[in-house]
């Protein structure tokens, strides 16, 4: 069997993933780890942030590159062992990883907002804020609650009515004993928390 043409399921240690794929690279094997899209702001510049994340938490696949050496594997730093099946390491034809590979690159794991951002970003990130706004906005569906802060300990509670055209969430403030109160129109929507009746976040 030519080991280079096979791929192996590796579990790392937690949150390790990026860890143990720099040292299996650095004694020579290849190594691939899926990743995933996430959407973030920056607490400070309100900017948004496209992180990217392991879609496969705990697991990366291993090619190795001649030989299989399972005991030089275990000595890797943040290598927990292979994952076996039938008392054997569990093997991937190339062609799997292939198809894995494409799928990332065709955008496969990412939510529908994350592939709108990746999407822009990949034009020259002009629309990337609005993107990112639009995809928040998405969640925020009439009747629904949210939080708006009112103070650095506070935070309002208002039922959503409507999203405008020009991208502002229209609602109404919700007292503690749960009466309406007063109408209000948000147009800092980063700021509105999505949570559910009971003023938890959702």
């Amino acid at each position: 069997m030519n080991n280079e043409e096979f791929w192996y399921i590796v579990q790392t240690n937690p949150n390790c993933e990026k860890k143990a794929a720099r040292e299996m690279r650095r004694r020579g094997y290849g190594v691939h780890i899926p990743r995933t899209g996430v959407l973030r702001t920056h607490h400070r510049t309100k900017k948004p942030i496209m992180k990217r994340r392991p879609a496969m938490r705990g697991y990366v696949f291993l090619r190795f590159k001649g030989s299989a050496n399972w005991y030089e594997l275990r000595q890797c730093q943040g290598v927990k062992g292979v994952l076996y099946v039938d008392g054997h390491p569990f093997a991937l034809h190339q062609d799997e990883i292939l198809k894995i590979i494409r799928a990332q690159r065709a955008m496969a794991y990412d939510s529908k907002p994350v592939r709108q951002v990746r999407r822009e970003m990949r034009n020259g990130g002009r629309g990337v804020e609005r993107a990112v706004r639009s995809s928040k906005l998405s969640g925020m569906q009439p009747g629904r609650y949210v939080t708006a802060p009112m103070s650095s300990a506070e935070r309002l509670l208002a039922r959503i009515e409507a999203i405008t055209k020009k991208g502002t969430v229209r609602a109404i403030v919700v007292s503690d004993d749960g009466k309406d109160r007063l109408p209000v129109e948000f147009t800092d929507v980063d700021n509105l928390e999505l949570v559910d009746v009971a003023g938890k976040a959702a």
